[in-house]
């Protein structure tokens, strides 16, 4: 953090010196995970696009699917399921039940049995159970080998396929940009694989996710939020991260200007100019018992005598919902006899502590 302390003094008040510092840090508002995109393959899988603890892309996958079913539950025969019945652990599977009109229940195949082989295969683990279901067709027959109390049996079992909706999901880490000395835009930035752009927009091309944006920042007065995804900056195609955050750097030590197009939601798209500046800071100016001025990028605060004369405090107000710039101000004077809370959707009126009106 940078930090500049100017004394000050006044005349009436010669031993009393004020200051005024600047410090250099913000923190940015925004959520961890936005739905940046969706997505239906020509097969029929939706795919839902959405950022995650503002560093990585999920990517959820949802289908239907068709596969063999013959109706059992079981679990694995360990140690703890397998001595109560008197068999050795790991010599087969456990069935817990079977699920309504499946082949498993319509063969009568009964809680407490043990699964030990189907079609002359062993079954000691589930996996093995799921390889043979997804080989078989539909109503095609397999013979199962079964404990029964102490006695082995066979039941023939026949496939069902059963439709079911499935959900995959992964994730894939996202670029970062890289450091930069001043904060000339106020915006945390993550570029999306140029493979997964093209996945989620349907043509090759790059992306920049806004993950974070700074409260009264130049991004912010101009509307953006977090969880835009920047798609043309000046009128041409997004740059890879690292050169948007070095254009950032040069257009900023100049003090001029950038035009953003964001996508923001599948259906919303936004645009507007960015005046790029070194924004950051904070300055304080004080005189002991008597006056404080404070003015950062997101509020600006005055106050006599500890503010019981007299306090005022304007405020962005951080809602990433709108992309208005909204404020909220609180003034009172004299104890607090006279308070008036202005926001954005109300104004509340405070008199004599007790007496209060709502607009």
């Amino acid at each position: 953090m940078k930090r500049t302390i100017l004394c000050l003094a006044l005349p009436v008040l010669a031993v009393l010196p004020g200051c005024l510092s600047t410090s250099y840090e913000q923190p940015y508002i925004g959520a961890d995970d936005y739905e940046l995109a969706r997505t239906e393959t020509s097969d029929g899988a939706k795919e839902v696009f959405s950022l995650e603890n503002g560093r990585s892309l999920r990517v959820r996958t949802d289908y239907e699917r068709v596969r063999p079913f013959l109706g059992l539950k079981v679990v694995q025969l360990d140690k703890a399921h397998a001595e109560p019945r008197g068999v050795e652990p790991y010599s087969g599977l456990l069935v817990t039940g079977t699920y309504p009109d499946s082949s498993a229940r319509l063969a009568g195949m009964l809680e407490h049995d043990v699964l030990l082989s189907l079609d002359g295969k062993p079954v000691v683990y589930l996996e093995q159970l799921t390889e043979v279901e997804s080989g078989l067709a539909d109503a095609e027959a397999v013979v199962a080998r079964v404990l029964r109390g102490q006695q082995e049996i066979e039941v023939t079992l026949r496939a069902k396929l059963l439709r079911e909706s499935v959900s995959d999901s992964q994730l894939i880490a996202l670029d970062r940009q890289p450091a930069s000395p001043r904060p000339y835009a106020g915006v945390e930035l993550r570029g999306i694989p140029p493979a997964w752009c093209e996945r989620m927009f349907g043509a090759p091309c790059n992306a920049v996710v806004l993950t974070g944006v700074t409260l009264g920042s130049p991004a912010w007065l101009a509307g953006f939020r977090g969880g835009d995804v920047i798609e043309q900056v000046d009128g041409e195609p997004v740059p890879s991260v690292d050169e948007l955050a070095r254009r950032i750097a040069v257009k900023g030590s100049a003090g001029q200007r950038m035009h953003w197009l964001v996508r923001r939601r599948p259906d919303e798209i936004y645009e507007a100019d960015v005046r790029l500046r070194d924004y950051s800071g904070e300055t304080y100016i004080g005189i002991p018992l008597l006056l404080g001025m404070r003015s950062s990028p997101e509020e600006e605060r005055f106050s006599l005598l500890w503010g019981l004369l007299m306090g005022n405090r304007n405020v962005y107000v951080p809602d990433n919902t709108t992309r208005e710039v909204e404020t909220r101000n609180v003034f009172s004077a004299v104890l607090g006899l006279v308070r008036v809370d202005s926001g954005p959707h109300q104004t509340e009126v405070r008199l004599l502590w007790f007496i209060r009106f709502v607009t």
